[in-house]
Protein backbone atom coordinates (compact mmCIF):
# COMPACT_ATOMS: atom_id res chain seq x y z
CA UNK A 1 0.00 0.00 0.00
CA UNK A 2 1.71 3.51 -1.24
CA UNK A 3 1.10 6.04 1.60
CA UNK A 4 2.49 9.64 2.13
CA UNK A 5 2.28 9.62 5.57
CA UNK A 6 6.06 8.82 5.95
CA UNK A 7 6.96 12.48 5.78
CA UNK A 8 10.64 14.47 6.75
CA UNK A 9 9.65 16.11 9.88
CA UNK A 10 10.43 19.83 10.03
CA UNK A 11 13.70 22.14 10.54
CA UNK A 12 13.07 23.39 14.36
CA UNK A 13 15.31 26.06 14.18
CA UNK A 14 13.28 27.80 11.29
CA UNK A 15 10.02 29.04 12.04
CA UNK A 16 6.52 27.11 11.45
CA UNK A 17 4.23 24.65 12.95
CA UNK A 18 4.04 21.17 13.47
CA UNK A 19 1.47 18.88 12.25
CA UNK A 20 -1.29 18.00 14.53
CA UNK A 21 -1.36 14.37 15.26
CA UNK A 22 -4.66 12.67 16.86
CA UNK A 23 -6.05 9.32 17.42
CA UNK A 24 -9.83 9.93 17.66
CA UNK A 25 -11.21 12.83 15.54
CA UNK A 26 -10.13 16.12 13.80
CA UNK A 27 -11.81 19.42 12.85
CA UNK A 28 -9.29 21.96 10.58
CA UNK A 29 -10.47 24.89 9.48
CA UNK A 30 -8.85 28.83 8.72
CA UNK A 31 -10.38 29.76 12.17
CA UNK A 32 -9.55 28.72 15.65
CA UNK A 33 -13.11 29.16 16.81
CA UNK A 34 -14.49 27.15 13.94
CA UNK A 35 -12.21 24.36 14.75
CA UNK A 36 -13.10 24.27 18.19
CA UNK A 37 -16.29 24.62 17.64
CA UNK A 38 -16.43 20.97 15.89
CA UNK A 39 -14.29 19.52 18.60
CA UNK A 40 -16.83 20.26 21.23
CA UNK A 41 -20.10 18.74 18.66
CA UNK A 42 -17.70 15.76 18.22
CA UNK A 43 -16.87 15.51 21.74
CA UNK A 44 -20.94 15.67 22.32
CA UNK A 45 -21.91 13.04 20.01
CA UNK A 46 -22.07 14.86 16.86
CA UNK A 47 -20.78 13.14 13.92
CA UNK A 48 -18.22 14.70 10.98
CA UNK A 49 -21.38 16.55 8.90
CA UNK A 50 -22.78 17.99 12.34
CA UNK A 51 -19.53 19.87 13.15
CA UNK A 52 -18.61 20.85 9.42
CA UNK A 53 -22.11 22.83 9.38
CA UNK A 54 -21.54 24.08 12.56
CA UNK A 55 -18.48 25.27 11.73
CA UNK A 56 -19.34 26.61 8.35
CA UNK A 57 -22.26 28.35 10.21
CA UNK A 58 -19.92 29.89 12.57
CA UNK A 59 -17.56 31.11 9.95
CA UNK A 60 -20.13 33.26 8.33
CA UNK A 61 -19.80 35.23 11.36
CA UNK A 62 -15.78 34.96 11.85
CA UNK A 63 -15.13 35.34 8.19
CA UNK A 64 -17.89 37.39 6.64
CA UNK A 65 -15.40 38.67 3.55
CA UNK A 66 -14.89 34.91 2.54
CA UNK A 67 -18.23 33.05 2.88
CA UNK A 68 -21.83 32.96 4.16
CA UNK A 69 -25.30 32.04 3.64
CA UNK A 70 -25.60 34.08 0.19
CA UNK A 71 -23.42 31.80 -1.28
CA UNK A 72 -22.62 28.35 -2.44
CA UNK A 73 -21.03 25.50 -0.92
CA UNK A 74 -19.21 21.88 -2.45
CA UNK A 75 -18.42 19.17 -0.15
CA UNK A 76 -17.27 14.96 -0.26
CA UNK A 77 -18.23 13.01 2.09
CA UNK A 78 -17.10 9.61 3.03
CA UNK A 79 -19.49 7.96 5.34
CA UNK A 80 -17.28 5.08 6.23
CA UNK A 81 -13.65 6.07 5.96
CA UNK A 82 -13.79 4.18 2.35
CA UNK A 83 -12.91 5.43 -1.20
CA UNK A 84 -16.91 5.20 -1.63
CA UNK A 85 -16.91 8.62 -1.80
CA UNK A 86 -20.33 11.05 -2.82
CA UNK A 87 -19.86 14.49 -4.02
CA UNK A 88 -22.19 17.30 -2.83
CA UNK A 89 -23.18 20.33 -5.32
CA UNK A 90 -24.97 22.88 -4.01
CA UNK A 91 -24.23 26.04 -6.35
CA UNK A 92 -27.07 28.17 -6.85
CA UNK A 93 -28.29 28.68 -10.49
CA UNK A 94 -28.94 32.07 -12.11
CA UNK A 95 -32.83 33.33 -12.73
CA UNK A 96 -35.38 32.52 -15.08
CA UNK A 97 -34.94 35.39 -16.40
CA UNK A 98 -31.05 35.05 -17.02
CA UNK A 99 -30.31 36.31 -20.51
CA UNK A 100 -26.66 37.11 -22.18
CA UNK A 101 -28.13 38.23 -25.45
CA UNK A 102 -30.18 41.20 -23.07
CA UNK A 103 -26.50 41.86 -21.69
CA UNK A 104 -24.64 42.35 -24.91
CA UNK A 105 -27.72 44.25 -26.44
CA UNK A 106 -26.55 46.63 -23.53
CA UNK A 107 -22.84 46.40 -24.49
CA UNK A 108 -21.92 44.77 -21.30
CA UNK A 109 -19.56 42.47 -21.96
CA UNK A 110 -18.31 40.76 -18.25
CA UNK A 111 -20.51 40.82 -15.77
CA UNK A 112 -19.29 42.67 -12.85
CA UNK A 113 -19.29 42.34 -9.03
CA UNK A 114 -22.21 44.92 -7.84
CA UNK A 115 -24.96 43.92 -11.06
CA UNK A 116 -27.78 41.91 -10.09
CA UNK A 117 -26.64 39.54 -12.53
CA UNK A 118 -23.89 38.71 -10.57
CA UNK A 119 -26.11 37.66 -8.17
CA UNK A 120 -26.89 33.36 -8.50
CA UNK A 121 -29.73 32.04 -6.24
CA UNK A 122 -27.51 30.88 -3.13
CA UNK A 123 -27.42 27.34 -3.16
CA UNK A 124 -25.26 26.56 0.41
CA UNK A 125 -27.99 26.12 2.30
CA UNK A 126 -29.78 24.12 0.18
CA UNK A 127 -26.61 22.15 0.61
CA UNK A 128 -26.55 22.32 4.31
CA UNK A 129 -29.60 20.71 4.80
CA UNK A 130 -28.94 17.86 2.17
CA UNK A 131 -26.05 16.91 3.72
CA UNK A 132 -28.47 17.15 7.74
CA UNK A 133 -31.51 15.12 6.25
CA UNK A 134 -28.96 12.18 4.66
CA UNK A 135 -26.51 11.92 6.95
CA UNK A 136 -26.45 14.29 9.97
CA UNK A 137 -26.89 13.15 13.92
CA UNK A 138 -27.53 15.91 16.00
CA UNK A 139 -30.78 17.60 16.18
CA UNK A 140 -30.59 20.65 13.34
CA UNK A 141 -31.74 23.47 15.69
CA UNK A 142 -28.55 22.33 17.86
CA UNK A 143 -26.29 22.74 14.88
CA UNK A 144 -27.00 26.68 14.79
CA UNK A 145 -26.71 27.02 17.98
CA UNK A 146 -22.97 28.57 17.80
CA UNK A 147 -23.11 30.56 14.95
CA UNK A 148 -26.75 32.15 16.62
CA UNK A 149 -24.85 33.01 20.07
CA UNK A 150 -21.48 34.77 18.06
CA UNK A 151 -24.00 36.89 15.82
CA UNK A 152 -25.65 37.94 18.67
CA UNK A 153 -23.04 38.36 21.05
CA UNK A 154 -20.24 39.31 18.63
CA UNK A 155 -16.93 37.85 17.89
CA UNK A 156 -13.38 39.13 17.83
CA UNK A 157 -11.87 40.25 14.89
CA UNK A 158 -8.68 38.14 14.16
CA UNK A 159 -5.44 39.22 12.31
CA UNK A 160 -6.05 38.20 8.47
CA UNK A 161 -9.62 39.10 8.60
CA UNK A 162 -9.06 42.95 9.52
CA UNK A 163 -5.97 42.71 6.70
CA UNK A 164 -8.94 41.46 3.91
CA UNK A 165 -11.81 43.60 5.97
CA UNK A 166 -9.39 46.76 5.67
CA UNK A 167 -9.13 46.41 2.07
CA UNK A 168 -12.63 46.76 1.11
CA UNK A 169 -14.08 49.80 2.88
CA UNK A 170 -15.08 51.90 -0.72
CA UNK A 171 -16.81 48.21 -1.59
CA UNK A 172 -18.70 48.06 1.56
CA UNK A 173 -19.60 51.58 1.41
CA UNK A 174 -21.85 51.23 -1.84
CA UNK A 175 -24.30 49.61 -0.37
CA UNK A 176 -26.18 51.09 2.78
CA UNK A 177 -27.70 47.72 4.41
CA UNK A 178 -23.85 46.29 3.76
CA UNK A 179 -22.40 49.58 5.15
CA UNK A 180 -24.35 48.81 8.56
CA UNK A 181 -23.74 45.76 9.08
CA UNK A 182 -20.07 45.36 7.72
CA UNK A 183 -18.40 48.77 8.72
CA UNK A 184 -17.87 50.38 12.63
CA UNK A 185 -18.91 54.14 11.88
CA UNK A 186 -18.02 54.04 8.12
CA UNK A 187 -14.54 52.24 9.09
CA UNK A 188 -13.29 48.56 8.58
CA UNK A 189 -12.97 46.42 11.39
CA UNK A 190 -9.70 46.10 13.52
CA UNK A 191 -7.79 43.48 14.99
CA UNK A 192 -9.09 42.77 18.27
CA UNK A 193 -12.64 44.74 17.51
CA UNK A 194 -15.85 43.09 18.59
CA UNK A 195 -17.86 42.26 15.26
CA UNK A 196 -21.80 41.29 15.55
CA UNK A 197 -24.73 40.56 12.77
CA UNK A 198 -27.86 41.00 14.55
CA UNK A 199 -29.90 40.16 11.55
CA UNK A 200 -28.08 37.51 10.35
CA UNK A 201 -28.54 35.50 14.08
CA UNK A 202 -32.57 36.39 13.01
CA UNK A 203 -31.99 34.82 10.00
CA UNK A 204 -30.07 31.60 11.35
CA UNK A 205 -32.93 31.83 13.95
CA UNK A 206 -35.38 31.29 11.67
CA UNK A 207 -33.40 28.61 9.37
CA UNK A 208 -32.72 26.79 12.93
CA UNK A 209 -36.56 26.75 13.50
CA UNK A 210 -37.75 26.17 9.80
CA UNK A 211 -35.15 24.50 8.09
CA UNK A 212 -33.76 25.11 4.78
CA UNK A 213 -37.51 26.21 3.70
CA UNK A 214 -37.09 29.31 6.10
CA UNK A 215 -34.50 30.43 3.64
CA UNK A 216 -35.69 29.71 -0.01
CA UNK A 217 -39.48 30.71 1.46
CA UNK A 218 -40.95 33.24 3.91
CA UNK A 219 -39.85 36.43 5.43
CA UNK A 220 -36.14 35.74 4.69
CA UNK A 221 -36.78 35.07 0.83
CA UNK A 222 -38.99 37.95 0.40
CA UNK A 223 -36.44 40.32 2.17
CA UNK A 224 -33.47 38.95 -0.12
CA UNK A 225 -36.23 39.33 -3.34
CA UNK A 226 -36.83 42.86 -2.52
CA UNK A 227 -33.27 44.10 -2.27
CA UNK A 228 -32.23 42.01 -5.69
CA UNK A 229 -35.49 43.64 -7.56
CA UNK A 230 -34.70 47.35 -5.74
CA UNK A 231 -31.04 47.13 -7.97
CA UNK A 232 -32.80 45.66 -11.11
CA UNK A 233 -32.53 42.16 -10.55
CA UNK A 234 -35.03 39.75 -12.72
CA UNK A 235 -34.89 37.10 -9.90
CA UNK A 236 -38.42 35.87 -9.14
CA UNK A 237 -39.99 33.80 -6.10
CA UNK A 238 -39.58 30.75 -7.94
CA UNK A 239 -35.90 30.80 -8.42
CA UNK A 240 -35.43 30.39 -4.90
CA UNK A 241 -38.62 28.47 -4.60
CA UNK A 242 -37.04 25.66 -7.01
CA UNK A 243 -33.23 25.63 -5.68
CA UNK A 244 -32.02 22.27 -4.83
CA UNK A 245 -28.52 20.84 -4.23
CA UNK A 246 -27.57 17.30 -5.58
CA UNK A 247 -25.64 14.34 -4.40
CA UNK A 248 -23.16 13.36 -8.09
CA UNK A 249 -20.53 10.65 -8.71
CA UNK A 250 -17.06 12.07 -7.88
CA UNK A 251 -14.27 11.98 -11.00
CA UNK A 252 -11.15 10.54 -10.23
CA UNK A 253 -7.33 10.07 -11.57
CA UNK A 254 -4.84 8.43 -10.01
CA UNK A 255 -1.17 10.19 -9.35
CA UNK A 256 1.46 7.95 -8.76
CA UNK A 257 -0.71 5.42 -7.56
CA UNK A 258 -2.50 7.59 -5.15
CA UNK A 259 -6.04 7.97 -5.75
CA UNK A 260 -7.59 11.90 -6.35
CA UNK A 261 -11.06 12.51 -5.96
CA UNK A 262 -12.77 15.63 -6.83
CA UNK A 263 -16.70 17.13 -7.62
CA UNK A 264 -17.17 16.51 -11.26
CA UNK A 265 -17.76 20.00 -13.41
CA UNK A 266 -19.49 22.86 -13.06
CA UNK A 267 -16.35 22.85 -10.89
CA UNK A 268 -13.05 23.08 -11.97
CA UNK A 269 -11.59 20.26 -9.86
CA UNK A 270 -10.91 18.16 -13.14
CA UNK A 271 -8.00 20.92 -14.21
CA UNK A 272 -6.44 20.13 -10.91
CA UNK A 273 -6.43 16.69 -11.87
CA UNK A 274 -4.99 17.51 -15.74
CA UNK A 275 -2.32 19.64 -14.13
CA UNK A 276 -1.43 16.33 -12.01
CA UNK A 277 -1.74 14.00 -15.08
CA UNK A 278 0.60 16.60 -16.59
CA UNK A 279 3.28 16.50 -13.99
CA UNK A 280 2.95 12.49 -13.86
CA UNK A 281 4.67 12.64 -17.72
CA UNK A 282 8.07 13.89 -15.83
CA UNK A 283 10.15 12.44 -13.59
CA UNK A 284 10.24 15.60 -11.07
CA UNK A 285 12.19 13.91 -8.56
CA UNK A 286 15.35 14.38 -10.99
CA UNK A 287 14.31 18.11 -11.83
CA UNK A 288 16.13 20.77 -10.76
CA UNK A 289 13.74 22.86 -8.59
CA UNK A 290 13.65 25.32 -11.32
CA UNK A 291 13.06 23.07 -13.98
CA UNK A 292 10.09 21.48 -11.69
CA UNK A 293 8.73 25.68 -11.06
CA UNK A 294 8.93 25.71 -14.79
CA UNK A 295 7.01 22.40 -15.43
CA UNK A 296 5.06 23.06 -13.00
CA UNK A 297 3.62 26.42 -14.17
CA UNK A 298 3.62 25.40 -17.62
CA UNK A 299 1.29 22.23 -16.55
CA UNK A 300 -1.02 24.99 -15.17
CA UNK A 301 -1.56 27.49 -18.16
CA UNK A 302 -2.97 23.93 -20.07
CA UNK A 303 -5.11 23.50 -17.32
CA UNK A 304 -6.61 26.69 -17.11
CA UNK A 305 -6.52 27.08 -20.99
CA UNK A 306 -8.76 23.75 -21.14
CA UNK A 307 -11.04 25.18 -18.45
CA UNK A 308 -11.77 28.35 -19.89
CA UNK A 309 -12.29 27.17 -23.17
CA UNK A 310 -14.42 23.68 -22.27
CA UNK A 311 -15.46 23.82 -18.73
CA UNK A 312 -19.29 24.76 -17.80
CA UNK A 313 -22.42 23.53 -15.78
CA UNK A 314 -22.50 19.44 -16.32
CA UNK A 315 -25.28 19.47 -18.89
CA UNK A 316 -23.42 22.26 -21.37
CA UNK A 317 -20.08 20.92 -21.38
CA UNK A 318 -18.56 20.50 -24.83
CA UNK A 319 -16.05 17.44 -23.97
CA UNK A 320 -17.37 14.51 -21.69
CA UNK A 321 -14.51 14.18 -18.09
CA UNK A 322 -13.08 11.24 -19.82
CA UNK A 323 -11.71 13.09 -23.23
CA UNK A 324 -9.82 15.18 -20.52
CA UNK A 325 -8.38 12.65 -18.52
CA UNK A 326 -7.16 10.01 -20.75
CA UNK A 327 -3.78 8.87 -21.64
CA UNK A 328 -3.53 9.80 -25.14
CA UNK A 329 -5.05 13.31 -24.14
CA UNK A 330 -2.53 14.12 -21.20
CA UNK A 331 0.62 12.65 -22.77
CA UNK A 332 -0.55 15.20 -25.34
CA UNK A 333 -0.53 17.95 -23.26
CA UNK A 334 2.85 17.36 -21.68
CA UNK A 335 4.13 17.05 -25.14
CA UNK A 336 3.57 20.43 -25.92
CA UNK A 337 5.72 21.38 -23.03
CA UNK A 338 9.15 23.06 -24.11
CA UNK A 339 11.48 22.69 -20.61
CA UNK A 340 13.45 25.75 -21.60
CA UNK A 341 10.93 28.28 -22.80
CA UNK A 342 7.51 29.65 -21.38
CA UNK A 343 4.86 29.23 -23.83
CA UNK A 344 1.64 31.96 -24.53
CA UNK A 345 -1.50 31.19 -23.84
CA UNK A 346 -5.26 33.01 -24.51
CA UNK A 347 -5.78 35.25 -21.59
CA UNK A 348 -8.32 34.08 -19.21
CA UNK A 349 -11.81 36.01 -19.45
CA UNK A 350 -12.47 34.02 -16.04
CA UNK A 351 -12.61 37.14 -13.54
CA UNK A 352 -9.56 36.90 -10.70
CA UNK A 353 -11.13 36.49 -7.24
CA UNK A 354 -9.02 35.10 -4.06
CA UNK A 355 -12.23 34.47 -1.36
CA UNK A 356 -13.42 30.81 0.14
CA UNK A 357 -13.39 28.93 3.45
CA UNK A 358 -12.19 25.32 3.65
CA UNK A 359 -12.74 23.27 6.51
CA UNK A 360 -12.53 19.23 6.97
CA UNK A 361 -13.59 17.12 9.40
CA UNK A 362 -12.93 13.04 10.69
CA UNK A 363 -14.99 11.36 13.10
CA UNK A 364 -14.62 8.75 15.44
CA UNK A 365 -16.35 6.24 13.04
CA UNK A 366 -14.27 7.69 10.19
CA UNK A 367 -16.85 9.40 8.39
CA UNK A 368 -15.13 12.46 6.53
CA UNK A 369 -16.09 15.53 4.98
CA UNK A 370 -14.30 18.17 2.84
CA UNK A 371 -16.18 21.25 2.81
CA UNK A 372 -16.14 24.21 0.86
CA UNK A 373 -18.17 27.68 1.30
CA UNK A 374 -18.14 30.97 -0.45
CA UNK A 375 -18.62 34.44 -1.78
CA UNK A 376 -16.74 34.31 -4.58
CA UNK A 377 -15.18 37.77 -4.32
CA UNK A 378 -14.10 40.05 -0.84
CA UNK A 379 -17.69 40.53 0.71
CA UNK A 380 -18.96 38.96 -2.44
CA UNK A 381 -21.07 41.73 -3.99
CA UNK A 382 -20.99 43.46 -1.71
CA UNK A 383 -25.07 43.54 -1.81
CA UNK A 384 -26.98 42.60 2.13
CA UNK A 385 -30.30 42.31 2.08
CA UNK A 386 -31.37 44.96 5.03
CA UNK A 387 -33.80 42.38 7.31
CA UNK A 388 -31.92 39.41 6.89
CA UNK A 389 -28.20 40.47 6.99
CA UNK A 390 -27.95 38.01 4.00
CA UNK A 391 -24.56 39.31 1.98
CA UNK A 392 -25.04 38.07 -1.61
CA UNK A 393 -22.15 36.47 -3.04
CA UNK A 394 -21.59 37.26 -7.21
CA UNK A 395 -21.09 33.71 -8.49
CA UNK A 396 -22.56 34.66 -11.78
CA UNK A 397 -19.53 36.62 -12.67
CA UNK A 398 -18.31 33.09 -13.65
CA UNK A 399 -20.52 33.36 -16.45
CA UNK A 400 -18.97 33.96 -20.05
CA UNK A 401 -21.44 36.14 -22.25
CA UNK A 402 -19.80 35.25 -25.02
CA UNK A 403 -22.50 33.56 -27.92
CA UNK A 404 -22.13 29.71 -28.24
CA UNK A 405 -19.34 29.19 -24.98
CA UNK A 406 -20.20 26.39 -23.56
CA UNK A 407 -20.18 28.63 -20.03
CA UNK A 408 -22.80 31.34 -21.59
CA UNK A 409 -25.05 32.60 -19.13
CA UNK A 410 -28.62 31.01 -19.20
CA UNK A 411 -31.66 30.81 -17.60
CA UNK A 412 -31.23 28.34 -14.56
CA UNK A 413 -27.81 27.42 -15.13
CA UNK A 414 -24.97 26.81 -13.03
CA UNK A 415 -21.54 29.06 -13.93
CA UNK A 416 -18.40 27.85 -13.62
CA UNK A 417 -16.93 26.90 -10.32
CA UNK A 418 -13.77 27.38 -9.01
CA UNK A 419 -14.24 26.06 -5.40
CA UNK A 420 -12.87 22.73 -5.40
CA UNK A 421 -13.05 20.27 -2.08
CA UNK A 422 -10.85 17.03 -2.79
CA UNK A 423 -10.21 14.04 -1.03
CA UNK A 424 -7.37 11.20 -1.81
CA UNK A 425 -7.23 7.58 -1.49
CA UNK A 426 -5.41 3.92 -1.72
CA UNK A 427 -6.53 0.60 -2.29
CA UNK A 428 -10.40 1.78 -1.40
CA UNK A 429 -9.14 3.37 1.71
CA UNK A 430 -9.11 7.08 2.65
CA UNK A 431 -6.25 8.34 3.35
CA UNK A 432 -7.17 12.50 3.49
CA UNK A 433 -9.18 15.19 2.71
CA UNK A 434 -7.89 18.39 1.72
CA UNK A 435 -8.69 21.52 0.40
CA UNK A 436 -6.36 24.98 -1.58
CA UNK A 437 -8.57 28.17 -1.32
CA UNK A 438 -7.68 31.20 -2.93
CA UNK A 439 -10.17 31.69 -5.84
CA UNK A 440 -8.99 30.63 -9.05
CA UNK A 441 -5.78 29.60 -7.62
CA UNK A 442 -7.46 26.40 -5.78
CA UNK A 443 -7.04 23.75 -9.19
CA UNK A 444 -3.25 24.75 -8.95
CA UNK A 445 -3.06 24.71 -5.36
CA UNK A 446 -4.36 21.48 -4.80
CA UNK A 447 -1.99 19.98 -7.63
CA UNK A 448 0.99 21.84 -6.08
CA UNK A 449 0.52 20.79 -2.47
CA UNK A 450 -0.45 17.35 -2.89
CA UNK A 451 2.64 16.96 -5.54
CA UNK A 452 4.78 18.26 -2.74
CA UNK A 453 3.63 15.72 -0.44
CA UNK A 454 3.43 12.54 -2.61
CA UNK A 455 6.55 13.44 -4.87
CA UNK A 456 9.25 14.91 -2.39
CA UNK A 457 7.38 13.62 1.11
CA UNK A 458 6.67 16.52 2.59
CA UNK A 459 4.67 16.82 5.38
CA UNK A 460 0.74 18.45 5.09
CA UNK A 461 2.28 21.51 6.90
CA UNK A 462 4.91 22.27 5.53
CA UNK A 463 3.45 21.76 1.60
CA UNK A 464 0.79 24.31 2.85
CA UNK A 465 3.82 26.45 4.23
CA UNK A 466 5.85 26.60 1.12
CA UNK A 467 6.05 29.77 -1.09
CA UNK A 468 3.54 30.00 -3.57
CA UNK A 469 3.45 30.78 -7.27
CA UNK A 470 0.31 31.40 -9.84
CA UNK A 471 0.48 31.45 -13.03
CA UNK A 472 -2.12 34.18 -13.73
CA UNK A 473 -2.69 35.38 -16.98
CA UNK A 474 0.20 34.21 -18.55
CA UNK A 475 2.03 36.21 -15.82
CA UNK A 476 3.79 34.64 -12.58
CA UNK A 477 2.09 35.95 -9.41
CA UNK A 478 5.33 35.10 -6.90
CA UNK A 479 4.76 35.42 -3.07
CA UNK A 480 7.20 37.62 -1.64
CA UNK A 481 9.40 34.82 0.23
CA UNK A 482 9.92 32.77 -2.74
CA UNK A 483 13.75 32.29 -4.02
CA UNK A 484 14.60 35.17 -6.26
CA UNK A 485 17.44 33.08 -8.10
CA UNK A 486 14.24 30.71 -9.36
CA UNK A 487 12.25 34.01 -9.81
CA UNK A 488 15.16 35.28 -12.15
CA UNK A 489 15.51 31.63 -13.93
CA UNK A 490 11.58 31.79 -15.00
CA UNK A 491 12.26 35.73 -16.34
CA UNK A 492 15.11 34.31 -17.97
CA UNK A 493 12.91 31.41 -20.04
CA UNK A 494 10.53 33.87 -21.02
CA UNK A 495 7.83 34.64 -18.32
CA UNK A 496 6.12 37.46 -17.14
CA UNK A 497 7.01 38.28 -13.30
CA UNK A 498 5.16 39.64 -10.70
CA UNK A 499 6.46 39.93 -7.71
CA UNK A 500 5.84 40.41 -5.00
CA UNK A 501 2.06 39.90 -4.20
CA UNK A 502 0.05 39.36 -1.59
CA UNK A 503 0.00 35.91 0.25
CA UNK A 504 -1.88 33.21 -1.86
CA UNK A 505 -5.21 31.36 -1.00
CA UNK A 506 -4.76 28.74 2.41
CA UNK A 507 -5.19 25.54 2.64
CA UNK A 508 -6.63 22.59 5.12
CA UNK A 509 -5.34 18.80 5.30
CA UNK A 510 -6.15 16.38 6.99
CA UNK A 511 -4.33 12.80 6.31
CA UNK A 512 -5.06 9.48 7.63
CA UNK A 513 -2.81 6.59 8.36
CA UNK A 514 -5.12 3.68 8.58
CA UNK A 515 -1.97 1.20 9.94
CA UNK A 516 -1.49 3.31 13.01
CA UNK A 517 -4.80 4.66 13.33
CA UNK A 518 -4.06 8.38 13.30
CA UNK A 519 -4.97 11.57 12.08
CA UNK A 520 -2.67 14.25 10.75
CA UNK A 521 -3.93 17.78 10.29
CA UNK A 522 -2.24 21.27 9.27
CA UNK A 523 -3.74 24.21 8.27
CA UNK A 524 -1.88 27.05 6.42
CA UNK A 525 -0.47 30.02 8.20
CA UNK A 526 -1.39 32.99 5.46
CA UNK A 527 -4.96 32.64 7.93
CA UNK A 528 -6.42 32.31 11.48
CA UNK A 529 -7.18 28.94 11.98
CA UNK A 530 -5.73 25.62 13.19
CA UNK A 531 -6.06 21.91 13.21
CA UNK A 532 -7.37 20.76 16.69
CA UNK A 533 -7.59 16.81 17.36
CA UNK A 534 -9.21 14.97 20.16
Amino acid sequence: MKTIDKFITRDFTNPGKSNVISPNFMTVSSHHVASSIGIDILKNGGNAVDAALAMSAVLCVAEPHMTGIGGDCFAMLSIDGSSNIKALNASGKSSENASANHLRNTGIKLIKPEMPDAITIPGAVAGWSLLHKEHGYMPWNEIFQPAIYYAKSGIIVHERVAYDWAKNTEKLLADRDTAEIFLNNQKPFNVTENFKNIKLSKTFETIAKEGSEGFYNGWVADDMLEKLNSIGGSHTKNDFKNSRAEWLKPISQNYRNIKIHECPPNGQGIVALIILGILEHFNVKSMSKNDYIHLFCEAVKIGYFLRDQYLADLHYNKLSVESFLSKKSLKQYASKIDINKAKIYENSLFPDHPDTIYLTVRDKNGMTISFINSLFDPFGSGITAPRSGVLFHCRGRGFNLTEGHPNELYPNKRPLHTIIPAMISNENKLIGSLGVMGGQYQAAGQAYVLSQMIDFGLSPQEALDLPRVFPNCNVLDFEKNFDNSIIEDMSSRGHEVNYPVSPIGGGQIILIDNKKNILIGASDFRKDGCAVGY
